[in-house]
């Protein structure tokens, strides 16, 4: 399973809504989402980018907490 099969929900609805105001971005953090099935697997700038447009501090405890075990 992914990490966007794995993104909690209340997440999953804020990237829907920043998709239409910055499509680059979204593709950006889908395909990475998509393309990893762990949190350690996604790269630094990967992880800061999920973190700000979700408007949380870039920490690992955070970064855990969007995604279902």
């Amino acid at each position: 399973m992914n990490l966007l099969e794995r993104l909690k929900p209340q997440y999953f609805e804020k990237l829907e809504i920043i998709k239409n105001q910055y499509p680059v971005s979204y593709e950006k953090i889908i395909k990475s989402l998509e393309q990893n099935e762990s949190v350690f697997a996604l790269t630094f700038d990967d992880a800061s980018s999920i973190c700000m447009f979700f408007n949380i501090e870039t920490t690992l405890n955070n970064t855990l907490n969007l995604f279902n075990e």
